[in-house]
């Protein structure tokens, strides 16, 4: 009932407060009431934390009734009583946990819908559509039961199950009713929720009027059905609380559908009123106690956007959680009242102590932040005593306990027969509001909160008139609109912004021959120099325009009260008036703020004199170059003194102070700009430059440049040395290249001298293996078996491999000489490969190698004895560390040329040498001992025009070179 006459007869309460909320930029009824009174931040903490106090019983009658009805729904989900003595405390413990985990998923679900993003307007759409959809669901599954309920009175009606003839309803009680219905009034209009969701979230002015019908609608469409529910609940279930006649009525009669769908209902609004109580209250916690810590404590202003609104969505979302966590205590707590309702009524009454100071601020100008902060004082601690009551904190009686005595209602018509609960929520209002209206006709009220009454009490109605319409719709001609505003921001200006709004907008009246009419620009027509008419109408567009030049000086609601005060001649009011130099003085402060900001943040002093040639500004950093004495920098102060202490110091140069002083103060005076330079006795350097400001005046900027005299000075020194320094270091590149040469010469000597020794000890060498192959070559011939003439064979091969190895040595010292002559022609590989076949297949068997070589017939273009050395240097690395190990000597065809390969399954080559074998140089000393050693790859295959293409080799896996 209460909502439904708040929203039909009291519907301009909420008009004005949309009203008022959306023209002061509000978010909360914190704001709200901290506006009103002051913009008091102490009043908006205060409002705040009780608002805390009061909505946290609320938010965990929502988790009572939520575990209750899952308990109900679901009895084996951690609920049911266990068949023990302990079984009640089993059951408050599963019921406790279930009311853990809503409490989490209902965080969870708030975080997500609540704190996406941060918006001015603190506007939720998602939020509000999933809690319009959320009602709806309540509404079907209520009526759905409320059906029910009629079918089973219906049934039932005039059985002994259910004898009707027999009901009596009880008496009713007027002043329990009226009670309810007040604070019920109260909290539709001041619970954090409804404020949130009425006034905060309303975006257009209809929205109000659609509501006017549809919530009330709404209501009653809950509500015809309680009766008869509350009926059916009486009879068929008379042991049972009414607060669980929705879901029990159903059980009892085996219609487990009806009850889920009820549960899922009374859920669905429950969960919806903890998401939009909690986000208004975090909105409410982090606008208002919070943000102004942080503020004081760090600096924000030099913030980004995107950092600041992440501290503050960050700030919210862990003040959703500490709420519902502090909702979750309560929850604990309030265990000892066992009526939901009871509770409900308890936290209207804690929200329903802003009434006194909302109406009141609203509708009566004396109202002031003592009468509000009193009346909280009061009302608030009656409220506290109502709640211990409750809980069994009071012990004693009436007659032993002050407190309960105070809860007792007195014997009065329409008062003895309230409760105590009743009594004490009427009490804390009726000390509330006479606290407030007392304290506030005996105290005076301040400037500002008198300045904010006239703007929260005088606010019109919506209905009262279009007035921005009718502002820009007023007849002006061009000519006075430019007077008016000509005497706020001077003529100049005036027609500079006119001219600005004709290149804007090129209104059609203006187009003449399909260009613009300009106007004159010899001066001979000034009033069209912006090329629109004196005399003319100004268009709405125009008048706009000028409004939002009037606001770039003195505040956008300023400049809308000049212009309607001009246009229309409505008088203006004190308050107004008051508002227009707040605003001017606002906007002057933040100017000088911001030209102060800028002069001190600087690296380089300024001082500023005017036209009578006194110091009028300055900044730190002029203080600190300079050795001032204490008082003579000060506004006012004749630039000449401060020219003279300079001077005195030396500063000015050699020669006569007073002559300096003169100097300097006709350059002033003249408006001549200069720039020169100081040296101080400690040898800081300081440039001056002076530039003249228009309209009178000179500023002077004074830089520190001793780092760059300094680094200027080290230029020119290292400039006067580059010579000496050229020409020593060419002398030093000149002996540094002697030594070269010489150094030279004596490698060419070591090496001829090297390749001398080779070709004598190869010479020496020669003789004896000549003498050996003559030898078996003889007894090849005079051998009497076959095996003994195969054998000398092999002597005589091995002999010459061992001539060819000897031949090496002769080789390199020709390769160093470049004197190596390649016999590159055609041959068949077979030969090769049959004369290494024999020359290591002798070596394998006696090492106990297996050793198998793949012939191939084909024929190749190369120089078959650097081949065969080549391949002779790869078969004796892989025997030399292969030990009884295998060996393959192979041809396969790729393309069109063949690739000769050696694969061993040997311990292989670490990675760290492999690029030092293949990259050998052929004219080193490394090369002529991997040549003598059987290591020289590379020089042997490009010797023979061949070129190792591939090594693959892993440690303990073998190696395989590859030519081709």
């Amino acid at each position: 009932m209460a909502p439904i006459l708040v929203f039909t007869l009291g519907w301009r309460i909420l008009a004005r407060l949309i009203l008022i909320a959306k023209r002061e930029h509000i978010t909360s009824i914190a704001d709200f009431i901290a506006a009103r009174y002051g913009k008091s931040q102490g009043l908006a903490v205060t409002v705040t934390v009780i608002a805390v106090i009061g909505i946290l019983p609320y938010i965990a009658l929502q988790l009572r009734g939520i575990t209750m009805g899952l308990s109900q729904v679901a009895p084996s989900i951690g609920t049911s009583v266990l068949a023990t003595p302990m079984g009640e405390a089993s059951m408050g413990s599963g019921q406790a946990d279930i009311a853990w985990l809503v409490t989490l998923g209902l965080a969870i679900f708030t975080v997500l819908f609540g704190t996406r993003h941060i918006d001015t307007t603190e506007h939720h759409r998602g939020m509000m559509m999933a809690v319009a959809f959320e009602s709806l669901v309540k509404l079907a599954a209520f009526m759905l039961v409320g059906f029910f309920a009629l079918y089973l009175l219906w049934s039932h009606a005039g059985t002994p199950v259910m004898p009707l003839s027999q009901w009596q309803p009880a008496p009713p009680q007027i002043g329990s009713l009226l009670i309810h219905t007040l604070f019920t009034m109260a909290a539709i209009i001041c619970l954090p929720r409804q404020f949130h969701t009425t006034i905060v979230e309303n975006e257009q002015a209809q929205d109000l009027h659609r509501a006017r019908w549809v919530f009330p609608g709404y209501l009653l469409l809950m509500g015809i059905f309680v009766v008869p529910l509350a009926l059916a609940g009486q009879f068929l279930l008379p042991q049972v609380p009414a607060d669980t006649y929705v879901i029990n009525l159903p059980l009892q009669q085996g219609a487990e559908g009806i009850a889920l769908l009820a549960y899922l209902g009374g859920t669905s609004a429950a969960s919806g009123m903890v998401i939009v109580s909690t986000i208004a209250l975090a909105i409410m916690v982090s606008n208002d106690l919070v943000l102004p810590l942080l503020l004081r404590r760090m600096r924000m202003s030099g913030r980004q956007f995107s950092a600041f609104s992440g501290l503050l969505l960050t700030v919210r979302r862990v003040l959703i959680a500490l709420l519902l966590l502090a909702a979750w205590g309560f929850y604990q707590v309030l265990g000892e009242i066992p009526s939901l309702s009871a509770i409900g009524l308890l936290s209207f009454a804690a929200i329903a102590q802003f009434a006194p100071a909302l109406l009141g601020g609203i509708y009566w100008r004396e109202g002031n932040r003592k009468g509000v902060y009193a009346g909280l004082a009061g009302g608030i601690s009656i409220w506290a005593i109502t709640m211990m009551g409750q809980t069994q904190m009071l012990a004693g009686t009436s007659e032993t306990n002050v407190l309960l005595w105070m809860l007792t209602p007195p014997a009065w018509p329409l008062l003895a027969e309230l409760s105590a609960v009743d009594w004490g929520m009427l009490l804390s209002l009726l000390v509330n509001t006479g606290l407030y209206v007392g304290i506030s006709l005996l105290t005076r009220s301040s400037l500002t909160e008198r300045l904010q009454a006239a703007a929260f009490v005088g606010a019109p109605l919506p209905e009262s008139g279009d007035e921005d319409t009718s502002l820009y719709q007023t007849r002006v001609t061009v000519g006075e609109l430019e007077m008016l505003a000509a005497r706020f921001v001077g003529r100049q200006r005036v027609r500079q912004a006119f001219r600005l709004y004709r290149e804007q907008y090129e209104p059609e009246p203006y187009k003449r021959d399909g260009h613009v009419a300009m106007g004159t620009s010899d001066g001979a027509n000034e009033e069209e120099s912006h090329g629109l008419s004196p005399d003319q109408q100004a268009p709405s567009t125009l008048i706009r325009h000028t409004e939002r030049v009037l606001a770039g000086v003195f505040g956008a609601s300023s400049a809308r009260l000049v212009l309607t005060s001009a246009l229309q001649g409505r008088k203006m009011q004190l308050e107004e008036v008051a508002t227009i130099v707040d605003e001017a003085s606002e906007l002057f402060d933040f100017s000088r703020g911001l030209l102060q900001g800028a002069i001190e943040h600087i690296s380089q002093g300024i001082a500023v004199v005017d036209k009578q040639l006194r110091l009028v500004a300055w900044n730190q950093r002029y203080l600190e170059l300079f050795t001032f004495p204490p008082g003579l920098i000060q506004v006012g102060r004749p630039i000449a003194e401060v020219i003279r202490h300079n001077a005195e110091l030396g500063l000015c140069g050699p020669g006569d102070p007073e002559l300096h002083v003169a100097k300097r103060v006709e350059h002033l005076k003249m408006g001549t700009a200069h720039t020169s330079s100081r040296i101080r006795q400690d040898g800081q350097v300081i440039e001056v430059q002076g530039n003249p400001m228009p309209g009178g005046g000179f500023v002077m900027s004074f830089t520190d440049i001793t780092q760059f005299r300094h680094a200027e000075q080290a230029l020119k020194e290292a400039n006067e040395t580059l010579e000496d320094r050229v020409r020593r270091r060419t002398s030093e590149l000149e002996a540094l290249n002697r030594k070269l040469v010489i150094a030279t010469q004596q490698a060419e000597q070591q090496a001829h001298s090297k390749s001398r020794f080779l070709a004598a000890v190869s010479h020496d060498l020669m003789q004896p293996l000549n003498a050996a192959r003559l030898f078996s070559s003889t007894l090849s011939e005079v051998a009497s078996d076959k095996e003994s003439a195969q054998l000398a064979r092999h002597i005589e091969s091995a002999l010459g491999a061992a001539e060819d190895l000897i031949g090496d040595l002769l080789d390199v010292s020709r390769l160093e000489a470049g004197k190596l002559q390649v016999n590159v022609h055609a041959f068949p590989i077979r030969e090769v490969l049959e004369t290494l076949s024999a020359e290591f297949g002798a070596i394998a068997r006696q090492q106990g190698i297996t050793f198998d070589v793949v012939h191939s017939e084909a024929v190749i273009h190369s120089d078959p004895k650097l081949l065969r050395r080549a391949l002779q240097n790869f078969l004796t690395n892989a025997f030399r560390y292969n030990p009884n190990g295998k060996v393959v000597l192979g041809v396969r065809r790729k393309g069109t040329q063949l690739q000769v390969e050696v694969w061993d399954n040997g311990p292989g080559i670490p990675a760290s040498k492999q690029a030092h074998i293949l990259m050998s140089s052929p004219g080193s000393n490394t090369a002529a001992a991997n040549m003598a050693s059987g290591w020289g790859w590379r020089l042997r295959g490009g010797s023979a025009g061949c070129s190792i293409i591939r090594y693959r080799c892993a440690p303990g896996r073998g190696k395989a070179p590859c030519l081709h």
